[in-house]
């Protein structure tokens, strides 16, 4: 199938001086000016005359096999469906486990990746879940991350948090050395995805870990860094000494100057907002409401499209360029998890691409060269969801 998009204002995510590209099956086969099918190819040709072209979006931490069960079993999310990754802009998505690996696997969360690639999205997912040691499908995470396709790091591995397993720093090293060498072994990035807490300790521990050790500050990924604000100045110096720093969407209910808009602001403002800075949404989580007096009143469920609302929001109400703020969702990602052909619009990369209407919403969606979201209508659903 050939498809010519055309007419975009194009960001690749830089702003490109072409206007149309070109999407031969799964790929992007050219990208430039009055660009035209041959003649003896049968595609379609989409003007995308004043609406904005862009990479799909990769979000590093969804909870896709379900998530939650912290207010016991009536609170464990459901599976996410596909529509809600791709109207959304997500054309990759890599799975986690959380708080709960007794009733959540590793084997379920494989499954549902797999199932969500057969829908029409790239998966990836980390072994393990908040517990140290690691819980894995091989018997160790090396294993996993060299035998295992899917599988590019460990996490989400809690620390500073009531909830972890209260892991000593010998764990953390073993753990951290074992995805290091697995990584390297299965050609992969191999990070560490810590989900970090409120616990006091911060940061602390990787930063013993890399005192003690040789592991590179590289080889962690901590998220929630916009959870207080003294997590945030702790991650912003670990930004400053080479590491990288993953902000969350969709905290609505924490302050203003710690959401992820305002955050991307202020980095950018202090000229630190650089390639090591990326935004997922932790979508598909529990969400628990409590009333004044602690008690739980209600759930929800994280979403996964407050990834693209919170990063247009930085663009749209402070300032942020939107090659700059693209970039946290798409080739930020792309290199720090080292996922080939994603995460730019390049000649010989996968077709993964999202059109942006005048108010920058999201408005079509291709994932692998596949038309999945037209006109803001899903064209493509999961096996199981409702079409009505």
């Amino acid at each position: 199938m050939w498809q010519l998009l055309k007419n975009a204002k194009l960001y690749c995510p830089e702003l490109s001086e072409d206007s149309d590209v070109l999407i031969v099956g799964r790929s992007i086969a050219a990208i430039g000016e009055n660009l035209r099918l041959p003649d003896y190819v049968k595609g379609e040709v989409v003007d995308l005359q004043g609406k904005t072209l862009i990479p799909g979006f990769i979000d590093a931490h969804v909870h896709i096999c379900g998530g939650g069960g912290e207010a016991g079993p009536a609170s464990r999310t459901p599976e996410i469906q596909l529509s809600q990754l791709t109207r959304g802009g997500t054309t990759t998505v890599v799975g986690c486990l959380g708080t709960d690996s007794v009733s959540r696997t590793m084997s379920e969360l494989l499954v549902k990746a797999q199932a969500l690639e057969d829908e029409g999205i790239t998966t990836f997912v980390y072994s393990g879940a908040y517990q140290v040691p690691a819980r894995t499908l091989l018997p160790t995470l090396q294993e996993d991350l060299t035998l295992i396709a899917k599988i590019i790091g460990a996490g989400e591995i809690a620390i500073s948090d009531h909830r972890s397993a209260q892991p000593q720093i010998a764990e953390l090293e073993h753990l951290a050395a074992e995805a290091r060498v697995g990584g390297m072994l299965g050609g992969k990035a191999g990070v560490v995805h810590l989900h970090l807490g409120e616990g006091k300790r911060g940061l602390q521990p990787l930063w013993t870990i890399l005192d003690q050790t040789e592991i590179p500050i590289t080889q962690f990924m901590p998220t929630h860094i916009n959870r207080t604000h003294p997590l945030l100045e702790q991650g912003i110096q670990f930004l400053l000494a080479g590491g990288h720093i993953d902000l969350t969407a969709g905290c609505d209910d924490f302050p203003a100057e710690l959401q992820v808009p305002a955050v991307l602001q202020m980095l950018n403002e202090r000229q630190i907002l650089n390639d090591r800075v990326t935004v997922t949404s932790d979508g598909n989580g529990s969400m628990p409401q409590y009333n004044e007096a602690g008690a739980l009143i209600g759930m929800g469920v994280g979403s996964v499209e407050v990834l693209w609302r919170d990063v247009r929001e930085s663009v749209i109400n402070h300032g942020l360029p939107l090659e700059v703020a693209l970039r946290t969702i798409t080739s930020n990602v792309a290199n720090v998890l080292q996922l080939k052909n994603k995460g730019l619009i390049r000649v010989g990369f996968d077709a993964d691409l999202v059109v942006l209407d005048e108010d920058l919403q999201v408005h079509d969606v291709w994932a692998l060269g596949k038309s999945m979201v037209r006109n803001k209508q899903t064209k493509v659903w999961g096996t199981y969801e409702k079409r009505f």
